[in-house]
């Protein structure tokens, strides 16, 4: 049977990943725009009420969407591969199904028990945040099932433009109704709720988009009918690859719902008050692990367009190319990884000056503690989609449990203790994506077909990144004696990116193949004379 060619927007590897990658750029901008504000709008407390309601939200929203797109990509992207068109359409209409009804469940679930869920923290003032985000989760769910399939079709477009509108939708409606709020005389906890009805419009705005897509476009529509294969086999199948993966992600998003529990709850035992532990624990999440996750938006452009890439590679037995995928992935992970770690380190307070008002000096220290955990965690992301579309879910679901046991032990212990208190958290959390990702890279390398054979160009960066962290933490101190902190903080980090690109170029830490989907890519690799990969 001929496989099925209906989008002309397909695109490869690279392809896909620049496209979600710039679109993910924007939405950390808009991101940034959005929350840094909003801190300063709110203050630490309201942000500690916003992330308790958000905590809990995501971990729902984990097991709503985090397996099922996965699933879906890799099932269209074999059954594409393979010439098996008729299947698809069942495909998506089986995981759209089970998107809706999961959906539904848990926005019902997070809404009847937002009150003993606030109640055991403790933090009451957040009731009225956990609630408004229940219906997100149906939006959510709906989604996914849509991105899941044009992901499995390699057209990283209707993602990247729906995820944009979100981000927009977000910031549009979330500071405006939070600012509403308090011109109107509430108080934080309703101007933490009145900013989550914000982030509900934009899921909605979201699945509009994907909707509305779908009906212009008929993609789906235009898909033959009389599948060979049943509805019931599709959906033990999908349930199969889908429940390690949602078990998986769900673990981590569990580990940080309890993680949230636990930090709250150990301050106010070591003599904290339920506002002040709030109050910490939202300096915390917004000003500390925001900043460490900042590269993921960026990967996880990458592990959307890997996940279809290596299942196909892997469906048409092609050895070669599945190695070379995961080398360039490992390598686009390591570019940016290696970097936003240094940077952070060197130049932790003089950033969070540059972004917050306020709990700079308290965000600091806990953030420079943090850093290398960026690097963890970034590889974390990368080697699990690395397992997933190898079929080894189950690996990546050990790994995930190892090391969030890990991190829960550490932080309950550290952060009772008072001398250390907040300081245990990082502690934690750095140890326990460290364990993660060893784990994953043991089993990676154990198997022939994935193994990478140029581990040197995957470290190089590494390498580059300590050349500009030197640079830029010897002239910090004097370039801020002699100019405005803001303006020395920007020209650094403007400075210490170029040092890094050429430190990169000088010891040949990445190949023509890595820029020439940028504009004017092949011309910049031909002036720069890149090596070929292979």
């Amino acid at each position: 049977m001929k496989t099925i060619r209906f989008h002309a927007q397909k695109q490869n590897f690279l392809e896909g990943t620049l496209i979600l990658m710039l679109a993910n750029i924007l939405i950390k901008l808009i991101g940034a725009i959005f929350k840094i504000p909003l801190k300063n709008l709110i203050g630490g407390d309201g942000m500690g009420i916003y992330n308790t309601a958000y905590t809990a939200y995501a971990f729902l929203l984990t097991i709503a969407t985090a397996g099922i797109p996965v699933a879906v990509s890799r099932m269209v992207a074999e059954a594409n591969a393979l010439g098996r068109s008729r299947e698809i359409k069942r495909i998506f209409r089986v995981s759209l199904l089970i998107s809706i009804i999961v959906g539904s469940l848990l926005t019902l679930a997070l809404f009847i028990f937002a009150d003993p869920f606030v109640e055991s923290i403790p933090n009451t003032r957040a009731l009225y945040s956990v609630m408004m985000f229940a219906p997100a989760l149906f939006f959510g769910a709906v989604v996914s099932a849509y991105r899941g399939y044009y992901q499995g079709m390699s057209n990283m477009y209707p993602t990247a433009i729906s995820q944009v509108i979100e981000a927009v939708s977000r910031l549009i409606f979330g500071y405006l109704f939070a600012l509403l709020a308090l011109k109107l005389g509430y108080g934080v906890e309703i101007a933490a709720a009145a900013t989550i009805l914000g982030v509900v419009l934009s899921t909605v705005a979201g699945m509009g988009y994907m909707i509305l897509h779908e009906a212009v476009a008929g993609t789906i529509r235009k898909l033959p009918t009389g599948e060979p294969k049943s509805t019931r086999d599709i959906q033990r199948r999908l349930c199969n690859i889908a429940l390690p993966i949602t078990l998986a992600s769900g673990v981590m998003s569990l580990t940080n719902f309890i993680d949230m529990y636990v930090i709250q709850n150990r301050l106010q035992v070591i003599g904290y008050t339920e506002q002040g532990a709030s109050t910490l624990y939202g300096i915390y999440e917004t000003m500390c692990v925001s900043m460490m996750n900042l590269p993921q938006t960026l990967i996880a452009a990458v592990t959307v367009s890997l996940i279809p890439m290596i299942a196909t590679s892997i469906a048409q037995g092609n050895h070669g190319r599945t190695r070379r995928t995961v080398e360039s992935s490992l390598r686009l992970v390591s570019l940016m990884a290696f970097p936003c770690a240094v940077g952070l380190f060197v130049l932790a307070k003089p950033v969070l000056s540059l972004l917050f008002h306020e709990d700079v000096e308290t965000a600091a220290p806990l953030l420079q503690s943090l850093t290398v955990g960026t690097v963890f965690i970034s590889f974390v992301s990368i080697t699990n989609a690395i397992l997933q579309a190898m079929g080894r879910e189950r690996v990546a679901l050990y790994s995930m449990l190892t090391g969030s046991a890990i991190k829960l032990v550490a932080n309950y212990f550290l952060i009772g203790i008072p001398e250390i208190g907040i300081s245990g958290a990082p502690i934690g959390t750095v140890v326990c994506y460290a364990v993660i990702m060893l784990i994953n890279f043991v089993v990676i390398i154990r198997n022939p077909q994935a193994v990478p054979r140029k581990w040197g160009s995957i470290f190089k960066p590494a390498l580059a990144s300590a050349v500009m962290g030197a640079f830029v933490f010897l002239l910090y101190p004097w370039l801020s004696s002699v100019l405005d902190a803001t303006l020395a903080t920007v020209f650094l980090i403007c400075s210490g990116a170029a040092l890094y690109i050429a430190a990169l170029i000088a010891i040949r830490g990445f190949y023509r193949e890595d820029i020439i989907m940028l504009p004017r890519g092949e011309k910049i690799a031909d002036f720069l004379k890149l090596p070929k990969e292979n």
